[in-house]
């Protein structure tokens, strides 16, 4: 399983314990925390497949 659709589950999860609308304090600290995961997910499959997986080199 991605950790993007685990951490996902695990803000709504927040989300909806706290009950109510979030403040805009609460979304921007919401955004930062998906950006990091998109991030993370990102530099993770270049670990695993390289930047430029369609590069050959002769």
């Amino acid at each position: 399983m991605e950790m993007w659709s685990v951490a996902s589950d695990s803000l709504n999860e927040a989300r909806r314990a706290a009950g109510g609308e979030p403040t805009a304090d609460q979304l921007l600290q919401i955004a930062q925390i998906e950006a990091l995961l998109a991030i993370a997910q990102n530099l993770s499959e270049i670990h695993h497949e390289g930047i430029n997986p369609e590069f050959r080199a002769d």
